[in-house]
């Protein structure tokens, strides 16, 4: 056999092994257990988590001041988001400043979006 004969029985082996992993995806790879409600099963567990990524990124005076956090489930998403503070505004002016939004997976507990309004 030539070294063009060899080259092209190899490739097909190669590429057969790769497609056959990459098609596997990682459930088929790793199994592990998913809670049945998924990772994120309830409105506190979602305000714990949002709090915990919130932190880092805002600084923990921010995030604590924006408490309490209102979880809502909408699909299979929770969206988390702050609360303004806002005691007594003038007449006619809105209450200063945003607040933290985050999306979380319910599934699988992945932080799907996250921002801090003005």
């Amino acid at each position: 056999m030539g070294k063009r004969t060899r080259r092209f029985l190899i490739c097909p082996v190669v590429l057969a092994a790769f497609l056959q992993t990459a098609s596997a995806g990682p459930e088929k790879v790793a199994k592990g257990y998913v809670p049945p409600d998924g990772f994120v099963p309830t409105a506190q567990t979602a305000i714990a988590v949002a709090e915990a990524v919130l932190t880092p990124v805002y600084g923990k005076d921010q995030i604590e001041s924006e408490r309490p956090f209102k979880a809502v489930l909408n699909g299979n998403v929770w969206v988390v988001t702050g609360s303004v503070p806002c005691h007594n505004p003038p007449p006619g002016a809105e209450c200063p400043g945003g607040a933290a939004e985050i999306r979380i997976s319910k599934r699988t507990g992945q932080v799907l979006f996250m921002t801090h309004y003005e």
